[in-house]
């Protein structure tokens, strides 16, 4: 896109000068391409670091990124003041210091982001356009235009390429995060399904009085779990009914007969993507209310209510998670995992809100999200 409008641009402004007669047509091509070579300049070492600071707006940065960034400018200032600044007399080894703007520019793309790198990129080409101006620096020469072209191709050649390594050191940083997260879960769910299948074997080896009872009550709840998924490949992945996601996810965690566990709400369909953090949801508030909240106890019944409602022209999935009857709960002292996922990764993911409460009563948790982010 940009490089159209770069196109565009030069074109238009060389035709202007040509037919108001302040430029020959013979001088056409070379003034085209100064000009482009000027958009493009722009485009690349300008726009990004606008950019990349306009998407951070609002956003907290902590203390050790900011002293971090701080260094990363301060050692791009010293190096454009060294090489690039009409401060110094230009003598002909001088002009060699100019490849010191690699130095910051490399700090930048490999250990911050793309914003510092933009940033680096941008006071670097600062102090260069200021030496040009001033008929000093490396890239002064005798015909201004010479000096300009100079001064855009090395602008251009810093840019591009550290741009595109600090997007590439981002995209493997975020892949990493990615993996270290779904280890994390992986491990968690192990541990949390360890725990459950010991507390389901417990509770029904103590109602049953047979092995072969016992088999086949303990295999049909461990085979709900499987079930999950298979909401979605029935479907080839496009959604899943919310009621039978509840249903499949919950069976397991009934603690006495079926009604200690009751749900009720409109028939939707879900999304893959919703039913998957949902589900997960579901999973992680059975898994602690079958260890210390509603169904650790025979009394215990977890109420599930989900419905529709409409807030001005948008309409959202507001789904309730309510306790009652199970033992007093008190609120953690320390936030542990479970916790950031209800609350936090699963609504973002949803686009919407969590919140998590520890009633007198049992714990009740409420999620909202935009129908359009979690309805197939």
């Amino acid at each position: 896109l940009f490089r159209s409008s770069t196109m565009i641009s030069a074109t238009l402004g060389v035709g202007s000068l040509n037919l108001g007669g302040y430029a020959s047509w013979s001088d056409s091509n070379a003034i085209w391409m100064t000009w482009w070579m000027g958009d493009l300049a722009g485009a690349l070492v300008i726009a990004p670091a606008i950019i990349l600071w306009a998407t951070r707006i609002g956003t907290p940065i902590e203390r050790n990124e900011a002293i971090q960034s701080c260094l990363v400018y301060a050692a791009a200032i010293v190096i454009g003041l060294i090489a690039f600044s009409p401060l110094f007399e230009q003598i002909p080894t001088r002009a060699s210091l100019s490849f010191l703007a690699i130095l910051p520019m490399m700090w930048a793309a490999f250990r911050h982001n793309q914003r510092d790198t933009a940033t680096t990129a941008l006071i670097l080409s600062c102090f260069a356009v200021w030496g040009t101006i001033a008929n000093g620096g490396p890239f002064a020469r005798n015909n201004l235009n010479d000096s300009f072209l100079l001064l855009l191709a090395f602008m251009i050649s810093v840019s591009v390429p550290s741009l595109a390594m600090s997007a590439e050191v981002d995209v493997r940083k975020r892949h990493e995060e990615h993996v270290d997260f779904v280890m994390h879960e992986v491990s968690h769910r192990s541990k949390n399904l360890l725990s459950v299948v010991q507390s389901i074997a417990g509770q029904i080896a103590r109602r049953t009085d047979s092995f072969e009872t016992f088999s086949r009550s303990f295999g049909s709840r461990l085979h709900a779990f499987a079930e999950t998924n298979d909401l979605l490949v029935m479907d080839n992945w496009r959604g899943a009914d919310i009621r039978g996601l509840v249903r499949t996810q919950l069976l397991p965690f009934h603690n006495v007969g079926e009604d200690s566990i009751v749900a009720e709400g409109p028939d939707l369909k879900l999304s893959a993507k919703a039913a998957q953090q949902i589900g997960l949801a579901l999973h992680e508030l059975g898994t602690n209310a079958t260890k210390h909240g509603a169904l650790s106890v025979a009394k215990g019944i977890v109420l599930i209510n989900w419905e529709i409602e409409t807030y001005g022209t948008r309409q959202c999935l507001r789904f309730i998670w309510k306790e009652i009857g199970g033992p007093r709960i008190e609120q953690p002292q320390r936030d542990g995992f479970g916790k950031l996922m209800i609350t936090k990764l699963v609504p973002k993911t949803l686009q919407g809100r969590a919140s998590l409460e520890f009633e007198p009563e049992g714990v009740r948790w409420v999620l909202t999200a935009p129908s359009k982010s979690v309805l197939a």
